[in-house]
């Protein structure tokens, strides 16, 4: 959009993405830029935006990143640092939820299997993290990820979170991912009519499969 716009061409922006100044690093709380595929995925937050034409790509990607620090508040990372996590692993839960919440008011619930998953060590497994290797990074980076890039992002072999976001999440996600419900859920489906099923056990889950017509259950 910003290329077509011509505030600034697309290589620019990626470039500027995926290389922010140390400064920046820090005050994100972003630890491991050198694992990630586009260093500041997650924080173009979700606006309206004017730009002007020919601006410079790190001065829209400022406007971009003052957006998103003028949204989260002090309690927000307060919140953060008392479920265990920095704000930058926060942005990351929000960011899937964001692609794996089709509804809004499912956000707190599918917060709780994520939260529920890392508190018990399982692997998160969601498609999202996949789909988001395959459609949004492959087709950007010349020679194509690096296996150490797949398996960073693939949450299937990962153990934990995926090395970053996996989209720029509004604040309604960041505030989901904060504040998860209460639940003992480790597994969600959904149908092809956005209908959600929630599951304690495999044993549920696989029923819940059957029921929402999953192929394979």
């Amino acid at each position: 959009k910003l290329e077509e716009n011509i505030v600034c061409s697309t290589s620019d922006f990626l470039n500027s993405v995926k290389n922010p100044s140390e400064e920046l690093l820090q005050k994100l709380e972003i630890e491991n830029k050198d694992e990630r595929i586009f260093t500041l995925e997650g924080y173009v937050f979700p606006d309206t935006y004017e730009f002007y034409k020919g601006e410079n790509s790190e001065s829209v990607l400022n406007r971009f990143i003052d957006n998103y620090l003028s949204k989260v508040t002090e309690k927000d990372k307060l919140r953060a640092s008392e479920l265990g996590y920095t704000m930058d692993e926060i942005l990351t839960i929000a960011s899937i939820i964001q692609e794996e919440s089709g509804r809004p008011e499912q956000d707190y619930k599918v917060s709780s299997v994520l939260h529920n998953r890392l508190n018990t060590g399982t692997k998160i497994e969601c498609d999202v993290t996949i789909t988001y290797l395959e459609d949004y990074c492959a087709p950007y980076i010349s020679g194509g990820l690096t296996d150490n890039e797949k398996e960073n992002y693939n949450t299937y072999k990962c153990t934990a979170l995926p090395a970053g976001p996996i989209c720029n999440p509004g604040y309604s996600a960041i505030q989901a991912a904060l504040y998860p419900e209460q639940t003992s859920y480790l597994f969600f489906v959904t149908d092809n009519e956005w209908n959600y099923y929630y599951a304690s056990t495999w044993d549920e889950h696989v029923a819940n499969c059957r029921t929402a017509k999953i192929p394979g259950y």
